[in-house]
């Protein structure tokens, strides 16, 4: 029995051990493939360390975007209303559904073909069910009235709408395929020392005749600048030229029209006929003067071009348009010719050459005091004594200084207060003109006047400064007639509103101030809640964005530039159209991702089509040879890279730490396991030994 308890004894070690051994080989296999997987881990983490991402980079709209399709192929300040096409190595545009699908619907062939104006504007309209265009701006831009609809996941044409040849900007058949590129560059980008010596507004000068000027009166200035602008009208149309400036003649008067004539409820129903036809007047002239400036139209069709219907008029009545184009040309030249001569007659006799020494505190012996009857302008705390100091001043000067307009005439009532902040408004006005904004809206490609954003931002500017000054400060009581110390003049450099002293005799304006809060409320609009910048009711609780040295202020430089967003943006259709018509199209659903668009641009699976300036033609070339498009380290990858890396790594420790101790216990086992096998196995040797013994004796 015991030699038999021995061997069974025996087997379970055997067993056992060779159990363990087998786990203790599977545990290095399982160490050896997390080893592997550690490794992998780290060299991916190692490889993610170099990744990169495109971004689109356009200094004159002053910032970085992530790259997508619809900033490529959408038309915006951030690729200067030019498209940049996603194509295939044939060079076939690729397009998202949205395109895809206006393509499909406007009967654009895959492999492109000879187009139309219909066609076109079938394309452009198209693409409001996408949401790639607004209803309106499809409109202003098309000549045909399609109305475009989703069914069925397709696009269809609402055939209760028999298109109709209307307003809107003639095809450009060459537009991206060899027409001299039109300069739709919409600013240029200027810091604020670069803005203060800029001619088209830091050296501009300030009109401070507007203080002084009589009922009737106007400056040599306005009335030369203004005299200039009606010969040069004058002259174009002479050869059948009508510029931006003709068009945005007429809205004005239309809209100084309605500013200052605008019936009430009560009014007559005679006197609401005769400006509902005065109206109508200006929209004939609106319609001619947009008809011709296109300069592709059909004389043929003039007459049609230019009708109103009964339906569009403020009147309910319809007007049948102009018999010719030279008719119209003639009208409208005898209607500017006509405004030229009344211009000329109401100020004959009526204009102020100069600053009014008898109102102004210059050419006085004592500089240090206000106590001349009249304005005082006190520039970085030095009044101003040389009329002709005063008279060059300029809008850089109250950018770069400090400049404050003292009213040292009051006595002191309510009347005078009104006064003074009529003065102020004066000077915000003339100050606000040279950036672009007027309550006529005539300043259109002028200054910061830009797109309709920034023609809104304007006038959101001005309203909230106008509203802004026209309060008073008025703490203290000190009427120094040492501007230094004068309580108004103090409380006008540290307020943005007018400063008072107690008695109000003495009331002051910083312009400085002023300019400062116009420019911060216009940033304030344009970025919403991401503006870095606020007026506050002092100017210590308040952050300007003059304060800022690296802030860009984007304005109109070039007078040649396309100003308005309508021909922009129907350029912009126009090249992405003739493109489609010269190389084809593809679909590729997937294109709106980003990570999907970068990844096939980088692979060169895709190129980048862009416009070459120089001949108007779209060239393929990798996406560094934009301009635009630059590589720099993904952060986010890193960041996500490491977070993997380190969560992957803890993970991947921790079974390894794991199955260290699980070996080792298992080593101690097998370690024992063979001390008593070597024990038993002796045991039953000695066993089996004894027992031939006993038998041979």
């Amino acid at each position: 029995m015991g030699l038999a308890a021995s061997q069974a004894r025996f087997l379970c070690i055997t067993a056992r051990k060779a159990d363990c051994e087998y786990k203790s080989t599977d545990l290095a296999q399982q160490k050896l493939s997390i080893t592997n997987q550690l490794a992998a881990v780290s060299n991916e983490y190692a490889n993610a360390m170099n990744a990169t991402k495109l971004l689109w980079s356009n200094d004159t709209v002053d910032g970085d975007y992530g790259l997508t399709y619809s900033l490529l192929m959408m038309p915006s300040a951030v690729n200067d209303y030019d498209p940049y096409m996603i194509t295939t190595a044939s060079g076939a545009i690729v397009l998202n559904s949205e395109y895809a699908a206006a393509a499909r619907a406007a009967g654009l062939s895959k492999a492109g073909g000879i187009g139309s104006q219909e066609q076109r504007d079938k394309f452009i309209q198209a693409l409001v069910p996408g949401g790639l265009v607004t209803k309106e701006t499809a409109n202003s831009i098309t000549k045909y009235d399609f109305t475009a609809q989703k069914v069925n996941g397709g696009i269809t044409f609402s055939d209760a709408v028999r298109p109709t040849e209307s307003m809107g900007v003639q095809w450009n058949p060459l537009a991206g395929v060899g027409a001299q590129p039109k300069n739709k560059s919409v600013v240029d980008a200027m810091k604020l020392p670069e803005l203060i010596m800029s001619e088209q507004i830091g050296q501009q000068p300030i009109d401070w005749t507007v203080l002084t000027l009589q009922d009737g009166q106007i400056s040599r200035v306005n009335f030369d600048k203004k005299n200039k602008e009606y010969s040069q009208y004058s002259q174009l149309l002479v050869k059948h030229v009508v510029s931006d400036d003709i068009v945005n003649y007429f809205k004005a008067q239309k809209n100084t029209y309605k500013l200052n004539n605008t019936p009430d409820d009560n009014a007559n129903d005679s006197v609401k006929n005769e400006f509902n036809a005065n109206i109508l007047k200006y929209d004939k002239l609106i319609k001619a003067a947009e008809v011709l400036q296109n300069g592709e139209y059909d004389a043929s069709k003039f007459k049609s071009l230019t009708e109103i219907s009964a339906k569009d008029s403020p009147t309910g009545t319809a007007f049948s348009g102009y018999n010719s184009v030279d008719a119209a040309f003639a009208d409208l030249k005898s209607l500017i010719d006509a405004d030229h001569t009344a211009f000329k007659n109401q100020y004959s006799g009526k204009i102020v050459d100069n600053i009014d020494a008898s109102k102004f505190n210059v050419n006085q012996s004592d500089g240090k005091g206000i106590n001349f009857a009249g304005y005082s302008v006190v520039v970085n705390n030095v009044l101003n004594k040389d009329k002709g100091d005063l008279s060059d001043m300029t809008i850089g000067d109250i950018l770069a200084g400090s400049v404050v307009l003292v009213n040292n005439k009051n006595d002191g009532g309510a009347e005078d207060e009104n006064a003074f902040k009529q003065d102020v408004e004066k000077m915000l006005n003339a100050i606000s003109k040279v950036f672009g904004y007027s309550p006529t809206e005539d300043l259109f490609g002028k200054g910061f006047n830009i797109d309709e954003a920034s023609s809104e931002a304007l006038k959101f500017a001005y309203n909230m400064t106008k509203r802004q000054f026209n309060r008073v400060t008025a703490n203290g009581n000190n009427t120094s007639g040492l501007f230094v110390e004068n309580s108004a003049y103090q409380n006008a450099l540290n307020y943005n509103s007018i400063g008072s002293d107690g008695s109000k005799k003495y009331m002051a304006v910083s312009l400085s101030n002023m300019l400062s809060s116009f420019l911060t409320y216009y940033d304030n609009y344009l970025n919403m809640a991401n503006s870095d910048y606020v007026v506050g009711k002092s100017v210590e609780t308040s952050v300007y964005v003059t304060d800022n040295p690296n802030y860009y202020y984007l304005f109109q430089n070039d007078k040649d530039a396309v100003p308005d967003i309508k021909t922009k943006s129907a350029d912009f259709y126009d090249e992405i159209y003739n493109n489609i018509l010269a190389h084809g199209w593809r679909e590729d659903v997937a294109i709106d991702d980003s990570e999907y668009l970068e990844s096939m641009i980088k692979d060169g699976r895709y190129s980048m089509s862009s416009l070459n300036k120089n001949d108007g033609y779209y060239y393929q070339s990798r996406y560094n040879d934009t301009g635009y498009i630059v590589e720099v380290a993904d952060t986010d990858a890193i960041a996500r890279a490491e977070a993997e890396f380190s969560a992957k790594k803890a993970e991947l420790t921790y079974k390894e730490n794991s199955i260290d101790l699980k070996s080792k216990k298992l080593d101690a086992e097998i370690s024992a396991l063979t001390s008593e096998y070597e024990s038993v196995k002796t045991m039953i040797s000695n066993g089996v030994q004894k027992t031939f013994q006993l038998f041979q004796s």
